[in-house]
């Protein structure tokens, strides 16, 4: 459904229009694709004659893996009230003249994908012919016995003992 901005110019009421989406390809570097979103999206005039949208957006986000890049379910439900703009240096949610009720949720989700995301369960890492991988907890651990190499002369130094 196509949302035309001249068809929401001095609207009386609340004019919504309800999103579902069962999946959407995005291909974003953070993001690979939507599943299952619903909600809604509404534009209507506050009391200061404002075009405002208004939206309540829920589903799951499917992100690469930062560490092995299989996909991850993240589950998301965004809410937000906000004034409509015409120019990008303005404050607020910018719309132009036209754009697809779908399209147009996907430009709401797509800037609240998260950077990094990691499985929660334990990632077995590669391995070769004398290199792995290693969590840095387990770096961290392994070091800790281990003297500063620069201090290794330190541990030779025999004090002298005063009669």
């Amino acid at each position: 459904m196509k949302i035309y901005l001249k068809d929401l110019m001095n609207i009386m009421d609340v004019r919504s229009y309800p999103i579902r989406i069962e999946t959407h390809e995005v291909n974003d570097l953070f993001l690979r694709r939507l599943e299952d979103v619903e909600g809604d999206i509404s534009f209507y005039y506050d009391a200061n004659d404002e075009l405002r949208i208004s939206y309540r957006l829920s589903g799951t986000m499917i992100c690469p893996d930062a560490v092995t890049l299989e996909d991850v379910e993240v589950p998301f439900d965004l809410k937000e009230d906000e004034p409509v703009v015409h120019k990008e240096e303005e404050d607020g949610f910018l719309f132009n003249e036209s754009t697809e009720a779908e399209e147009l949720a996907v430009h709401i989700i797509l800037p609240e994908a998260p950077i990094k995301v990691v499985k929660n369960k334990k990632i077995e890492y590669s391995r070769g012919d004398g290199w792995s991988f290693v969590s840095e907890e387990d770096y961290e651990s392994s070091r800790k016995d281990e003297i500063d190499p620069r201090l290794q002369k330190l541990r030779e130094y025999k004090f002298e003992e005063e009669d």
